[in-house]
């Protein structure tokens, strides 16, 4: 995982594909939790931003926020520290959907550090859906992570098939010319006849 170093097209918020990566689907009015350490004070770091926009790719997750902020376990906060998070399908285990009596549907997983990446150690990630969309989402992730489980790679693409095309093919004359029937039958079949 990783902070602060997603892409964005010019002109918009949305994540520039990866080499052989597309976006499967994507959910606004998501709120991003990120839990590190063990709950002592000094040492758990929690980033969060209320809203915000969550990608699935056949590669990784990422969000990008409208608003965030950076809190330590001491309250301390300040803002402008998230600007995007993105991880790796390899990198998330334990991934489950969480739809609770009250309040939103969260997708939950433990988030594996990336070499290289910002965090270093594993933390909670929590997506939590307040406009809806949580259940889709979840059900792409985690088709990913079965197929990725399945041949130890990520997908090339997970698209939709085409739909189908209703339109007309000109008809050639061998397509209209009737089957030619042979003139005989088989041999053997002479006999069959005469026992009738």
């Amino acid at each position: 995982m990783a902070l602060n170093v997603v892409m964005l097209e010019e002109g918009t918020r949305h994540p520039i594909p990866l080499p052989n990566e597309n976006f499967l689907y994507h959910c606004s009015g998501v709120k991003f939790e990120l839990k590190s350490g063990d709950g002592y004070p000094g040492d758990s770091v929690t980033l969060q931003s209320d809203s915000g926009t969550a990608f699935v790719s056949n590669q990784r997750i990422v969000f990008l926020p409208v608003k965030t902020t950076h809190k330590t376990s001491t309250g301390n906060s300040t803002q402008g520290a998230l600007n995007s998070f993105t991880i790796p399908h390899t990198n998330l285990k334990d991934q489950r959907f969480v739809q609770p009596l009250f309040g939103a549907n969260r997708f939950e997983a433990l988030a594996l550090p990336v070499v290289g990446g910002s965090i270093t150690g594993p933390t909670k990630l929590a997506l939590s859906f307040k406009e809806g969309g949580g259940f889709d989402f979840a059900t792409v992730a985690r088709k990913i992570s079965e197929r990725i489980q399945e041949t130890g790679e990520a997908p090339p693409h997970e698209e939709e098939l085409p739909g189908y095309d209703n339109t007309t093919q000109p008809v050639t004359s061998e397509r209209n010319a009737l089957p030619a029937y042979p003139d005989e039958a088989p041999p053997g079949y002479e006999q069959l006849d005469t026992r009738r």
